[in-house]
């Protein structure tokens, strides 16, 4: 079952009201060692449907808010049960579960039957230390400050705060098909309109003479494009998106729109082909511009500009992996101790996460958002690392206290899908990198996590001092680093 338990603020108790910023209880069972028992519930549904506080209720004092709270339950045939708590009563409930977790153990640890249940308590809240300090100067991008960003001739007159500000706020969804195909580096910030006029006609014709040859492919070319490829394409794209509704309903042309792309793109960079996963970070695309030519070269760019991973055994998984275990070293020692004693520093859990970067995880807007936050390239390019390392740092710990197991970490982590507060999970993020940004030393294994975004990274006047780690054999370390025992005057 899934218990979720949140906080009502609104002054008028005739409404309940879920800020973005309560914390909730998230109360999930699973059996350790085996899979997961936790039925999914909706958190994002509209607070207006939940049901009235009864109208005698006193409004809360400012001292009495924070125990003010409902308990949705969510029961055999996806039927929700709302119950309403006041004076403290949710923290009486929580303590009952803690209570139940710990007699389940016992009992089951006597008697060897079955698995015990685990309630997890999980309040997923940031304070005002953990954020950025420019958290919250910058709004969502509309399209009036997206024109007031263009020069007469359409060019991005301050391309560094236009992706500040995206990192920062994200922007209008009215604005994706317009703008991301400059995050994705279809177009140039500094192209104008005459000339993304014209790319759009060159990329087009480019795009049909891809069309065109794949179209060509002797007998022998389309049973191996079929076998490696195509097959594996025409499995996914049917079952990707469909409660969308640019993809909803049978006979959907955009499903053999989104085929195509894909088909197409694998004929076009066979180094990479097609590996599942690649139709979830297309769709999103799709749906947004609307168009199949542009679609396919801004998924180009997002495979081939961007760091994403493509395949679990690319190499640039393993260029992830690496920097997000020396993260969490550096910045999340008690999880980092918990890995190595658990010896799952292969960091299996994550993998969905950067694959698809959060897509799975989150509902759409706010993957959306992170995706944004991303491409924007805002003093890093690896931003996705830490989302991976906010996530950790606000729900790792029970994985800590009830010293979880490699398996056990996985189905941990896995149940949180959908449950997690998007909101908070980036605020902590662009926390974190700032504070990243602050470290006087970091290990040399981490000196490039930042380099190919350009300006932004050390250019606040603080340069850290550079650690070598040591692992270069009789070379001198490649990144400049220097011996961590020597002291900096």
């Amino acid at each position: 079952m899934h218990l979720e338990l949140s906080e009502n603020l609104n002054e008028d108790m005739g409404k309940t009201s879920i800020p973005a910023t309560a914390p909730g209880i998230n109360v999930s069972s699973y059996s350790p060692g085996g899979s997961s028992s936790t039925t999914p519930t909706t958190s994002n549904r509209d607070p207006e449907s939940f049901p009235s506080t009864p109208g005698d209720t006193p409004p809360p004092s400012p001292k009495d808010k924070m125990s003010n709270m409902f308990f949705s339950l969510l029961v055999e045939k996806s039927q929700y049960k709302i119950l309403h708590f006041h004076f403290g009563g949710l923290d009486k409930l929580a303590k009952v579960f803690e209570d139940y977790n710990f007699l389940s153990k016992s009992n089951n640890k006597m008697n060897g039957s079955c698995p015990y249940r685990q309630f997890s308590v999980c309040r997923s809240e940031i304070s005002a230390a953990e954020c950025h300090p420019e958290e919250g100067i910058y709004t969502t991008i509309d399209e009036q400050r997206w024109r007031s960003f263009m020069s007469f001739d359409g060019t991005i007159e301050d391309e560094l705060q236009l992706r500040k500000e995206i990192f920062f706020g994200g922007l209008d969804v009215k604005l994706h098909k317009e703008v991301w195909p400059f995050l994705l580096h279809y177009y140039s910030f500094h192209s104008t309109f005459d000339e993304r006029e014209q790319i759009r006609n060159d990329k087009y014709i480019e795009y049909q003479n891809i069309r065109r040859k794949r179209d060509q492919m002797s007998p022998s070319e389309v049973e191996v494009f079929w076998r490696n490829i195509q097959c594996t394409v025409e499995k996914d794209v049917v079952r990707t998106d469909r409660t969308h509704p640019f993809f909803a309903g049978e006979d959907n042309p955009n499903i053999e729109i989104m085929k195509n792309i894909l088909l197409n793109y694998g004929f076009y960079n066979p180094k990479i082909g097609y590996t599942q996963g690649m139709s979830d970070l297309l769709a999103p695309i799709l749906a947004a511009v609307q168009d199949e030519s542009e679609a396919f070269w801004c998924f180009v760019g997002l495979m081939q500009r961007t760091i994403f991973v493509t395949c679990p055994k690319d190499f640039d998984m393993d260029v992830n992996l690496n920097y997000l275990r020396e993260l969490f070293r550096v910045m999340n020692v008690k999880f980092y101790h918990h890995l190595v004693a658990a010896e799952a520093l292969d960091l299996l859990f994550v993998h969905r996460w950067i694959l698809l970067c959060f897509k799975r995880e989150f509902p759409e807007a706010d993957a959306m958002r992170m995706w944004e936050a991303c491409w924007a390239h805002y003093q890093t390019d690896y931003f996705h690392l830490f989302i991976c390392s906010a996530i950790v740092s606000i729900y790792s710990d029970d994985v800590i206290s009830q010293s979880l197991r490699a398996d056990e970490m996985m189905v941990y982590f896995s149940s949180l899908a959908l449950h997690m507060n998007g909101d908070v999970v980036l605020r902590k993020a662009r926390g974190l990198l700032h504070q990243f940004r602050l470290l006087p030393r970091i290990p040399c294994t981490l000196s490039r996590l930042c380099e190919l975004c350009g300006p932004g990274m050390w250019d606040s006047g603080h340069v850290p001092v550079i650690d070598c780690s040591g692992n270069h054999g009789d070379h001198s370390c490649p990144y400049g680093g220097q011996d961590p025992s020597l002291k900096v005057i």
